[in-house]
């Protein structure tokens, strides 16, 4: 496979002066995918399909585009004991520990390609937002946010590729609150508590900085690095000691504390991403033969039995063949908040009246793709720089530093800048103590480029984060009243992205804490940490808030509303509840409800997001679904042995 880059031609069609709009841009991307386009695991092969098309028309939806009928030749079909459909933080977790049994034979499925080495960078994950292998999802226009992004929408990035999300995030380990996982056992997921989660979160780990962790909160010697950053510049320290000015403590916000600052932990190893697919694939991808990988498959639908209501394989689309795969034992649909609803509805599961509209027949009426959560931010809270203290760098001096990574991994690219510095703070709508309701992430920026055009300087941000001259503050939020819903597409709602009403700012409330976050991040600027760094707020107002005068609440509110904005932790559209719970899809064992041999295991499941980053928390559920999995049929095996031993007993007896 070869990588390829965010597409800035088509945002860049207009004149303008935006620097990343600039041919010397471009260069610099071609020498990226030059020197890292490749991928490590493009060796692999596989060839291990059977496909089988029994002809039978798929809810009449138009497959030309499959290709001739050739493609549809009688083979042998594929059998698995597993089938795992994604790829992605979720996917690979559970792909490594089903495949530790070495009798069971699981096939993983990504629909997206092998992980590219630019992935690698730290520096460089603004470029894979856009890229190859994002999937390059679009909100629905909505009257209360968005509203100066291009259509009234905002993007939605999701990793398309080994690894999914983790392999084009900003590699932020945080776990949460853990008042989040007590709220989901209280609520009817027993299991599911802080205290019986958190051995799940350690299994994973393998923590590089004991001396600068809790004690007993973190975990060595398991498949995850984790570890802070080498690579620090004067910025950084600055804005981690600016926090602690305010009053906030400094301490590991995975040791059960939350509010305060650190200096992030992040999922690297040596300078260097560890994505989910670095981490827990590539290790077993030659050692364990029971692991069959197939890429660049996409999955149409999960074969469920009509009448016996039981999954048995799935379907789906490779090199232009309908490949059917077997499992004897389970499917596992792990595409995460987006795409799992948009599997399972094309399968027959979801709202009854939804699925009747595209001719699809409804096996289980459930609720899914509702209860869709996000942690929202916002563009345009800028503080400038002098240029004393910016780190931005010419051609040359960039070309330098990515041959030096290239050799050493290491310097200014080893690292994500700013974003090193993490807060959480409560504001005055929160209530309940040692519970965040907003986080502070500290992005870099080119202020001029901001100024001179916020859109186009989002649509074309591909600078590493290595280089600026000012940073965003993003007060995110982090507990939404609000909830949207995912949709198939009304025009091809197989092949078609799924439809995403973020309803992003319905309830009034959600903005009105950003607003307060935004008022206490201005306090940074009082600290004297900051102002040695000659650092000041950017009072040019954004274009689309010009009628507002700059640092009042009106401005702040304009400002959410038409610069929203996203942290990429979309979640809860499969909803984990109780059998009561009228908008749950499984149960606390994470099967879905009135189906047999299927589960979800991903993001979708959280029945309320945690007040925290996603991606930790999305490989404990993985590596606690696993267990579910493996104590159900571990269990089954265990008992048809007693039992065969206890017939064989009681025939010996009687004879």
């Amino acid at each position: 496979m070869s990588w390829i880059p965010p597409n800035l031609a088509q945002s860049c069609a207009v004149q303008t002066t935006v620097t990343t709009c600039q041919p010397q841009t471009f260069l610099f991307l071609q020498l990226v995918t030059q020197l890292f386009g490749q991928s490590l695991d493009s060796d692999y092969s596989y060839g291990q399909s059977g496909y089988n098309y029994y002809g039978s028309d798929f809810y009449n939806f138009d497959r030309s585009s499959l290709g001739s009928e050739g493609h549809y030749n009688q083979k042998r079909q594929q059998e698995y004991d597993f089938i795992v459909v994604g790829a992605g933080s979720a996917g690979c977790v559970l792909a490594n520990r089903l495949t530790e049994i070495s009798q069971w034979r699981v096939l993983l499925l990504e629909a997206g390609d092998e992980e590219p080495e630019v992935a690698d960078v730290p520096s460089f994950a603004p470029m894979l937002q856009g890229s190859s292998i994002d999937w390059n999802f679009m909100t629905q226009p909505d009257p209360k946010s968005c509203l100066a992004r291009r259509n009234g929408q905002c993007a939605w990035a999701r990793g398309k590729v080994m690894g999914g999300t983790s392999t084009i995030n900003y590699m932020i380990y945080i776990r949460g609150n853990p008042r989040d996982y007590d709220e989901w056992a209280e609520n009817g997921n027993p299991g599911w508590s802080y205290e019986e989660v958190l051995p799940y979160f350690i299994k994973s780990e393998d923590n590089h900085n004991p001396d600068k962790v809790a004690p007993n909160a973190h975990g060595v010697g398991g498949y995850l690095s984790v570890e802070q950053f080498n690579y620090q510049d004067q910025n950084v320290v600055a804005l981690l000691n600016a926090f602690e000015e305010l009053g906030l403590p400094i301490y590991d916000q995975n040791s059960g504390e939350q509010i305060g600052a650190s200096l992030l932990q992040t999922t690297s190893r040596n300078g260097r991403r560890e994505s989910a697919n670095v981490a827990f694939i590539r290790p077993i991808r030659r050692k364990r033969r029971n692991l069959v990988i197939e890429t660049n498959a996409y999955v149409l639908r999960v074969l469920i039995d009509p009448k016996t209501k039981t999954a048995y394989g799935v379907e789906y689309e490779k090199n232009g063949h309908l490949v059917q795969a077997i499992a004897r034992k389970e499917v596992i649909v792990s595409c995460g908040a987006i795409m799992s609803p948009k599997v399972l509805m094309l399968s027959g599961i979801g709202p009854a009246r939804h699925l009747q509209t595209f001719g699809i027949q409804v096996i289980k009426d459930l609720p899914v793709g509702y209860n869709l959560q996000d942690h929202t931010t916002i563009d345009g809270v800028m503080f400038s720089l002098t240029n004393r203290t910016a780190t931005t760098a010419t051609d040359e001096e960039q070309n330098r530093d990515i041959y030096y990574y290239k050799e050493e991994r290491a310097g200014p690219l080893s690292s994500t800048g700013p974003l090193q510095i993490n807060a959480f703070v409560q504001t005055k709508y929160e209530f309940e103590p040692g519970r965040p309701d907003i986080q502070y992430s500290i992005d870099a920026a080119n202020i001029q480029n901001m100024i001179t055009d916020p859109i186009l300087s989002a649509e074309t941000k591909v600078t590493p984060l290595a280089y600026y001259d000012g940073f965003i503050v993003r007060p995110i939020l982090l507990n939404a009243e609000s909830r949207g819903v995912i949709k198939l597409n009304n025009t091809d709602p197989v092949y078609g992205y799924p439809l995403i009403f973020a309803n992003t700012f319905a309830e009034e409330i959600d903005a009105q804490r950003i607003v307060e976050g935004i008022k206490q991040s201005l306090n940074l600027l009082k600290t004297r940490s900051l102002q040695k760094l000659g650092m000041n707020l950017v009072t040019s107002p954004m274009p689309a808030c010009d009628g507002y005068k700059v640092g009042t609440d009106e401005y702040w509110r304009c400002l959410v509303g038409s610069y929203t904005s996203t942290i990429y932790h979309y979640s809860g559209t499969c909803k984990m509840g109780p059998r009561h719970d009228p908008g749950a899809v499984v149960d606390p064992k994470l099967r879905v409800y009135g189906i047999k041999n299927l589960r979800v295991i991903d993001t979708s499941i959280m029945p309320r997001v945690v007040r925290g980053n996603t991606n930790a928390p999305t490989i404990m559920i993985a590596e606690k679904g696993s267990d579910f999995i493996k104590d159900t049929w571990l269990k089954k095996k265990s008992a048809s042995k007693l039992n065969f031993k206890q017939m064989l007993k009681t025939f010996l007896l009687n004879y």
